[in-house]
């Protein structure tokens, strides 16, 4: 009987140990016990958001634009949201949303020009046409590394790319090489190689003279290809020459700065990648995030194999944008006409995690006990001996 008992508290342990461990192990991830497990919808619901932007000297400042130009505000991570589109030419399509390194100024692409903001979006002001920065349909941000002495990068829809070096006061063309009248979806960098990456409505080009002059790099892509989105690993910390490409074909990528594209083990083929975010949290930056008309996707081995993030996201849901932001960064966001948490907040208020909860406190409750019905359970007393009679 002291066996079947011993084993049996030692059977309730175990079992409780390995309940604790995968509910904490989950936790870690993201998708444990007591994390949300899945894609949230936010506050944002009365929206088409295609844009998402984070500040990055606060990561709880998160911005967000729509199909109609408003931007939004969020100075919690998310939980509560202000609109702040003073200034914008509403409506009027809103192409990228980017601050720029030092976080203090925010720009603005939109259908009907370049905006600017100085004070947390709350007015927005338009950088004046020029000679050298035309009126025109803007549709691409991006700013080289280094909070001073950056360059930010504009691309319009007919006339090329633009640059500055003083923050947008003044613009020079930077449209060397690259066919007339081609419309410019993205910009990349890689930092390691100094070389400057456009994906165009005319294939993928880069440029090593900071855009002086631009070259084709169409090696492996198929005829006809819509090229959305292009991103480099070395941005966000990975490997030099590491390139993702997402177009209305799949993902592509290439391992040698562009010499050669292929798509991955899992090619995605038929699918319309609208974004890519390189996990810049990891050192090896071997997580990729893809948003598509699939949803918003996930690989662990540099874009070769791909699955599902998480459930919560509706089927046929178009994911425009992802960024990543709050404490620690380990918030992500997707821009899919609402916006969407990953892990959802409130976790613990989920039926499906209160279960596995109670049943762990159980297990708790039954272990607690059988230890203390045996630590209290008296002595049997031992038997007497006859006494002893002298003779």
């Amino acid at each position: 009987m002291l066996i079947n008992r011993a084993w049996y508290r030692y059977v309730l342990g175990m079992t409780l140990l390995c309940l604790l461990l995968l509910s904490l192990g989950g936790c870690a991830s993201g998708s444990g016990l007591l994390g949300g497990g899945n894609w949230q919808a936010n506050g944002l619901q009365d929206t088409q958001l295609r844009v998402l932007a984070v500040n990055p000297n606060d990561p709880q400042q998160i911005y967000a634009g729509d199909e109609q130009g408003r931007v939004f505000i969020s100075a919690n991570a998310g939980q509560q949201w202000q609109e702040r589109s003073s200034g914008l030419p509403l409506p009027a399509a809103l192409y990228a949303l980017s601050l720029d390194n030092a976080g203090k100024r925010l720009y603005a692409a939109t259908e009907k020009g370049l905006f600017v903001s100085t004070d947390a979006a709350q007015h927005w002001q338009r950088l004046s046409p020029t000679s050298d920065l035309p009126a025109t349909s803007y549709t691409a941000l991006f700013f080289t590394p280094g909070t001073t002495a950056q360059t930010i990068y504009v691309g319009t829809v007919k006339q090329g790319i633009f640059s500055s070096t003083d923050g947008g006061t003044t613009w020079h063309a930077a449209s060397g090489g690259l066919p007339q009248g081609a419309g410019v979806n993205s910009l990349a960098f890689d930092p390691g190689l100094h070389q400057l990456w456009a994906a165009t409505t005319s294939g993928i080009y880069r440029s090593v003279d900071k855009g002086a002059s631009w070259r084709a790099f169409m090696n492996g892509l198929p005829a006809n290809i819509t090229i959305n989105a292009i991103q480099t690993a070395a941005s966000s910390g990975g490997t030099q020459g590491l390139l993702y490409i997402g177009t209305n074909q799949g993902l592509y990528r290439s391992q040698d700065a562009g010499a050669h594209w292929q798509r991955g083990e899992t090619p995605l083929v038929g699918s319309n990648i609208r974004t890519i975010l390189v996990d810049f949290r990891s050192g090896s930056s071997g997580t990729v995030y893809i948003g598509s008309d699939l949803g918003a996707l996930r690989s662990d081995d540099q874009g070769q194999n791909w699955q599902s993030v998480a459930s919560g996201l509706p089927k046929g849901v178009t994911v425009y944008a992802l960024a990543l932001g709050a404490t620690d960064y380990a918030q992500l966001y997707a821009a899919a006409d609402k916006l969407y948490l990953f892990p959802g907040i409130g976790g613990m208020s989920d039926p499906k995690r209160i279960v596995p909860l109670v049943l762990i406190l159980f297990f708790f409750y039954l272990l607690l006990r059988m230890t203390t019905r045996t630590r209290r359970r008296p002595r049997s007393p031992a038997p007497k001996q006859p006494p002893v009679t002298s003779r």
